[in-house]
């Protein structure tokens, strides 16, 4: 009787620990999964925009232009920085992505910085757009996306 005790002791503590580690690493999908759904949202809104500045016949520095709403080609999205403020992500109005999607805080732990820089692709002159997001609540969490934007 003693051992069929120390027996099923053994295999309860087997799955207690076995369950706190599930229960505790539970929510990683989900916020993994959100942070590549904010990656994918930049980096389209980024490869979207003209490969040189419409407005300028020589080529501009990055960052010209005074808000997101009027970035009007790749280079400019080497200015994204969000989340500085503590509000997340925003989309191209300056909006939160919280009070895009009409929910609470959620996405406020999310940082989210865009890269841009000059590159080749077997010989053909592309614009490199990095997006990279982390979570401040979950510091492994590190998502990167890459795309490149040629002139066509």
């Amino acid at each position: 009787m003693i051992a069929i005790t120390v027996v099923i002791s053994i295999v309860a503590v087997a799955l207690f620990g076995v369950f706190t580690n599930t229960i505790r690493h539970s929510a990683d999908p989900m916020l993994r999964t959100q942070a590549v759904a904010i990656a994918q949202g930049y980096l389209e809104e980024a490869l979207l925009k003209a490969y040189a500045d419409p407005d300028v016949a020589e080529p501009t520095p990055a960052c010209e232009e005074a808000s997101r709403n009027l970035y009007d080609d790749v280079q400019d999205y080497n200015c994204v920085n969000d989340n500085i403020d503590g509000t997340g992500p925003l989309d191209q109005l300056g909006n939160p992505l919280n009070t895009s999607l009409g929910t609470g805080d959620e996405l406020g732990a999310y940082n989210v910085d865009v890269n841009v820089s000059a590159d080749a692709i077997g010989g053909v002159a592309t614009q490199r757009v990095e997006v990279i997001v982390t979570n401040d609540n979950d510091p492994s969490l590190n998502i990167t996306l890459v795309g490149h934007r040629a002139n066509y």
